[in-house]
């Protein structure tokens, strides 16, 4: 905990100051506020060129469209505050959404409720076993969620011989959470209606949020990130970090997966393979580190925001698709150089030359 922290602690705002600096994480104001003026920007500029884009019909669907990679998102996070990094979350997410849907047909069930168990359960099953591999034999987080990426990648394709699950075969139910709304409004001759997509998007936002800055296992997570070697001397059970974190990062990813499958009405084996680097992106945009100890929950939505809008809106303007990881690089690389050169200024002025 910061030193002006532990001498407000006993203030009546201190609750309240500690909850706005948790919503934007250690180290990550900076990036937000930048990122915030980014997406600004380019809504002012789609808005400009089409007008009816600043409608509810848009925001509703920017929500429908962006909450599962968002909630997938946010399990990176979680992963990249404590230091490391997971590459293999889609090949866990299509696996976990494949088995699912795959064994209520086998079984004649048809509920979503036990497909979410089952997806759910088997992603945080997969992500467990990533956090053990690492502690147990020390090896780098990125070789080890690669290596995972391909192991899942050929027992979803060789093993289990997967086949696409096209919308005939899938659940009713599972059809029905991909197109069900919370409500309706009037437009024009037709209605809108607000994806039920936003109930598990509010509820893992909120989870998130509350693992990062109000429980142990979020303290050390940033501990870790910040100085791995001082935090194992100070108690910090790395055993429990890593089994935690994971697992939490791959239950939402088998979530994602089910949101996908539920919304496109098919389950394709290669579907979500190749864009990982947009998820990974996300959360680096929203102010995170390769490096470990910063992020935050306010950082990677709103990250994921300026990816689903360029999804979304390149058309719009002219564009092909072929511009989105361009522009999205170009984001990376000119919030990252802002934000370290002033930290650097910053460092400079309070004679801080380790961090320069």
């Amino acid at each position: 905990m910061p030193v002006d922290a532990k001498l407000d602690e006993d203030h009546p705002s201190h609750s309240l100051l500690t909850t706005i600096r948790g919503l934007f994480g250690t180290g990550s104001q900076e990036s937000f506020r930048l990122l915030a003026l980014l997406v600004l920007l380019y809504v002012a500029i789609v808005a400009l060129r089409s007008p009816d884009f600043l409608s509810l019909a848009s925001l509703f669907d920017l929500v429908r469209s962006g909450a599962a990679w968002t909630i997938v998102a946010l399990g990176v996070l979680v992963v990249m505050v404590t230091g490391g990094i997971d590459v293999s979350f889609l090949a866990n997410a299509i696996l976990s959404a494949w088995v699912a849907t795959a064994l209520s047909n086998a079984l004649g069930i048809d509920s979503l409720a036990f497909a979410l168990v089952v997806s759910i359960g088997l992603g945080a099953c997969v992500g467990l076993v990533n956090g053990l591999i690492i502690y147990l034999f020390s090896l780098p987080t990125l070789i080890t969620t690669l290596a995972m990426q391909g192991v899942l990648q050929g027992i979803l394709m060789v093993f289990l011989g997967a086949r696409p699950i096209t919308a005939g075969f899938m659940p009713a139910s599972l059809r029905a959470f991909g197109t069900d709304v919370l409500f309706e409004v009037p437009l024009g001759a037709g209605y809108i209606g607000l994806s039920v997509f936003v109930i598990p998007l509010v509820i893992v936002i909120a989870l998130t949020w509350y693992i990062l800055n109000r429980t142990s296992i979020g303290r050390a997570g940033y501990a870790l990130g910040s100085n791995p070697i001082g935090a194992v001397r100070s108690g910090v059970r790395v055993l429990n970090v890593n089994v935690i974190v994971y697992g939490y990062a791959g239950a939402l990813a088998g979530l994602m997966g089910l949101m996908m499958v539920s919304d496109i009405r098919l389950v394709n084996p290669v579907s979500l393979v190749g864009s990982e680097l947009l998820v990974l992106a996300a959360v680096v945009i929203g102010g995170a580190k390769l490096t470990g100890g910063t992020g935050s929950v306010a950082g990677v939505v709103l990250g994921m925001t300026l990816i689903t809008l360029l999804n979304n809106t390149l058309v719009t303007l002219g564009l092909s698709a072929s511009w989105n990881r361009f522009f999205i690089g170009l984001a990376m690389v000119t919030i990252a150089s802002i934000s370290h050169y002033r930290a650097r200024k910053r460092n400079e002025r309070l004679l801080n030359f380790e961090s320069i």
